[in-house]
C-alpha cells in the first residue's frame, strides 16, 4: 500500500511539474567568435576550441545540454542582430541592416510594430515576468516599450549598464576597475531578479546582454596578470609583459612587438571574467532550485574581432567568421552533452520559446524563424518545419564590404553588392570557405540567387544604391549646414567679435565640415570597391 501511495504521489508530482510554465534565460555575448571559447562546437574537433581562453562554466553548460555546430547570428555587426533576435525576423525584414542604418533612419522605421520575445510571453497569459539587463539596441529605444517589466537600459538601474565599455551614463564617470566590462554588475542584477522569482514563484524570461568582449578590451587586473605570465612563458619571454593598455597614456612605452601579446592576454582575461559572471548566474539558478525548469540559451551577436580560424573573416564581414557563432542550449528534456548540426539562426529563438512555453497565443504570420524544439529534444533526428526560404543575411553597409549571404542546406551563396559577383561554398565540407564552387556549379548559383532575390523583394529590403544615395544625401546635408555655420562665424569675427568662444566654435565647425567631406570621399571609394575582405 505504501509503495502504491508513493508511486501515485510521484506521478502526481511529475504531472504538476510538466504543467508548470518553464523559465527562460538568454545569455548574449558581444563580439564572441565561433572558436573563441574552450567549448568546441563540434564534438571530436578540439581544434575548434580556443588554445588559451578558459570558459569552464560554458563547458559545464554544454555538458548538460546541446551545442550547435551550425548556428548563425543575424548580422556580422551588433545592432541588427540585437533587433533580429528580439522579433524573430531577418534583418532585411526588420529593416535594420547595419550599425548606422541611414535608410532605417530616413524611413523612421517603428520597431514597436513588431512582436518582441517579451511581448510574446505577455500574450501567453501565464503571468511571465520579463527582464532585460545589459547592452541594448538603439533602434528599439526603451525596452519597456517592448514588453520588458525590468530593464537597466539607461533610465532605470543604478548599475548603469547602458554603455559598459567606457562610462557610467548617469554620472559620466569611468567604469570601476573591479568591474571593467560590467560583467559582475550584470550578474548582480540577474541574481537579484532570480531571487525575486524564486520568492514569488512566477515564471520568467530574462535576457542578459553582455558587453564583453566588445572593443576596448578591459579585464580585471588580477586575471590579466595571470594571463600575461602564461603568454610570456608561451612565447619564451623572460620577465613580465608590461601591463599597459593601448588606450593608456603610457602605451607608447610598450615595445610594439609586445602589444599583440598584451592583447592576447587581456582578451583571455576578459573572456574568463565573462565566464565567471555567467557561472555566478547559473550557480544561483541551481541553488534556488530553478535549474531543472529553466531553458538556458547562450550565443553571441556576431563573430569575433580577433582570429576565428579556421573560419574566414570576422566581425563586420559576411564570411563564416562574421556570422557563425557559438550556441549552447540546456534545459528540460534536452539530452546532455549532445550536438545539433542543423543550420539554425537566432531569429528562430522567438518561435522556439513560444513553443516551449506552451503559449496558446498565435504568432504573427511574417516571422522568419521556426521552432527548434524538435532538434532540442531529438538532436539531428528531430524534424524541423520547412522554411519558406533558407537563411538570409543581408548586409548593404556603406562603411565596409557590402555582401548578402544565403545558406540553403550545405551550400552558402555570397553576392558582392557593388559588383554583383557571386561565390559559392559547401560550408558543410569547407567551413573555411577556401574552395569557390561558383564556376563549377552555375545552376546551383542561379537557383540560390533566384530564391534570395525573391525573398529580398518580398520583404522590401534596402538596396545597395538606396543605402549609398541616402548616406551621400545625409553627408551633403551636414556639410551644407556646417559650411553655413562657418560662413556666419567668420562674418561675426570679421565684424570685430573676435572672442575666444567664437574662434573655438569656428574651429569646431571647420573640423566637422572636413570630417564629413572625408567621409563623403571615402563613401565614393567604398562604392567602387570590389574587395571581398
Amino acid at each position: 500500500m505504501k509503495t502504491i501511495a508513493l508511486l501515485t504521489l510521484s506521478l502526481l508530482t511529475s504531472s504538476l511539474w510538466a504543467k508548470k510554465s518553464p523559465n527562460f534565460l538568454i545569455i548574449y555575448a558581444d563580439d564572441l567568435g565561433y572558436t573563441q571559447t574552450s567549448v568546441p562546437m563540434m564534438k571530436g574537433r578540439p581544434e575548434l576550441a580556443h588554445d588559451l581562453h578558459r570558459t569552464p562554466h560554458l563547458e559545464k553548460l554544454a555538458a548538460r545540454g546541446m551545442r550547435f555546430s551550425n548556428a548563425y547570428c543575424p548580422s556580422p555587426v551588433c545592432t541588427p542582430s540585437r533587433a533580429s533576435i528580439q522579433f524573430g525576423k531577418t534583418t532585411a525584414r526588420v529593416g535594420c541592416i547595419s550599425i548606422h542604418d541611414v535608410v532605417m533612419n530616413k524611413r523612421q522605421v517603428d520597431m514597436t510594430k513588431n512582436l518582441s520575445i517579451a511581448e510574446m510571453f505577455k500574450e501567453a497569459g501565464k503571468d511571465y515576468v520579463t527582464a532585460f539587463f545589459g547592452k541594448g539596441c538603439t533602434p528599439m529605444h526603451w525596452f519597456k516599450d517592448h514588453g520588458y517589466d525590468e530593464t537597466d537600459f539607461i533610465h532605470k538601474h543604478p548599475n548603469g549598464n547602458a554603455h559598459g565599455d567606457w562610462w557610467e551614463p548617469a554620472k559620466r564617470t569611468p567604469i570601476p576597475a573591479n568591474d571593467p566590462k560590467r560583467v559582475f554588475s550584470l550578474a548582480k542584477s540577474s541574481v537579484g531578479f532570480l531571487e525575486e522569482r524564486a520568492a514569488d514563484k512566477k515564471p520568467f524570461y530574462l535576457m542578459i546582454s553582455h558587453y564583453a568582449l566588445h572593443v576596448r578590451n578591459t579585464s580585471l587586473k588580477s586575471t590579466r596578470e595571470k594571463y600575461l605570465e602564461i603568454v610570456a612563458k608561451e612565447k619564451g619571454i623572460q620577465g613580465k609583459i608590461p601591463d599597459i593598455s593601448k588606450f593608456d597614456e603610457n602605451a607608447d612605452e610598450m615595445p610594439k612587438k609586445l602589444q599583440p601579446l598584451w592583447e592576447r592576454a587581456n582578451y583571455s582575461a576578459m573572456m574568463e571574467n565573462m565566464d565567471t559572471s555567467i557561472g555566478i548566474v547559473l550557480d544561483k539558478l541551481r541553488t534556488l532550485g530553478l535549474e531543472e525548469n529553466t531553458y538556458v540559451f547562450f550565443s553571441s551577436d556576431n563573430g569575433g574581432g580577433s582570429s576565428n580560424a579556421p573560419l574566414q573573416g570576422g566581425k563586420a564581414k559576411m564570411w563564416e567568421g562574421g556570422i557563425r557563432v557559438p550556441m549552447i542550449v540546456a534545459g528540460p528534456g534536452i539530452p546532455a552533452n549532445s550536438q545539433c548540426d542543423r543550420p539554425v539562426a537566432q531569429w528562430d529563438y522567438l518561435p522556439t520559446l513560444h513553443d516551449l512555453s506552451g503559449s496558446p497565443a498565435s504568432l504573427p504570420g511574417d516571422l522568419d524563424g521556426i521552432s527548434l524544439r524538435p532538434v532540442l529534444e531529438k538532436g539531428n533526428a528531430g524534424k524541423l518545419a520547412c522554411r519558406d526560404t533558407g537563411l538570409v543575411f543581408h548586409f548593404p553597409a556603406h562603411y565596409t564590404v557590402p555582401i548578402t549571404s544565403y545558406r540553403d542546406g550545405d551550400y552558402k551563396l555570397m553576392r558582392h553588392l557593388n559588383t554583383g559577383e557571386m561565390k559559392l561554398f559547401n560550408v558543410a565540407e569547407d567551413m573555411g570557405e577556401t574552395r569557390d564552387l561558383a564556376q563549377a556549379m552555375p545552376d546551383k548559383v542561379e537557383s540560390m540567387a533566384r530564391k534570395l532575390d525573391a525573398y529580398l523583394k518580398k520583404v522590401g529590403a534596402w538596396t545597395m544604391n538606396e543605402v549609398y544615395e541616402t548616406r551621400q544625401e545625409e553627408l551633403e546635408t551636414w556639410m551644407k549646414r556646417d559650411k553655413k555655420k562657418v560662413s556666419e562665424l567668420e562674418q561675426q569675427i570679421a565684424n570685430g567679435n573676435q572672442t575666444q568662444k567664437l574662434q573655438k566654435e569656428l574651429n569646431a565647425a571647420k573640423s566637422q565640415f572636413a570630417k564629413f567631406k572625408k567621409n563623403l570621399e571615402q563613401l565614393a571609394e567604398n562604392r567602387k570597391s570590389s574587395h571581398w575582405f
